[in-house]
């Protein structure tokens, strides 16, 4: 892992970073309702979706990448269904 690495909290849809970033890591929350969730590679939703996954209603969990970090060659964009969903993610 580099020694630095920056943080987003994001609660809708948003732009991560708009540069090339590797992903550590991404902690998930959600309130009463859960849905989906995606990070894609752009700026502006157009890309490809390179992490997903799907947070139960009051559930929460990390995915650690650190081992492996996840290349984004555009950008990060965090794609969220709903409105109850809470992702912080970890990256370069």
């Amino acid at each position: 892992m580099p020694r630095s690495v920056s943080s987003s909290v994001q609660t809708a849809d948003a732009s991560v970073t708009t540069r090339e970033s590797k992903v550590y890591g991404v902690l998930v929350g959600a309130g009463a309702t859960g849905g989906a969730w995606q990070l894609n590679d752009s700026s502006d939703d157009s890309g490809t979706d390179l992490i997903s996954g799907i947070v139960q209603a009051n559930g929460g969990y990390f995915v650690n990448l650190s081992e492996i970090p996840v290349q984004f060659s555009t950008g990060i964009r965090a794609d969220l269904e709903g409105s109850n969903i809470t992702i912080t993610v970890f990256y370069d």
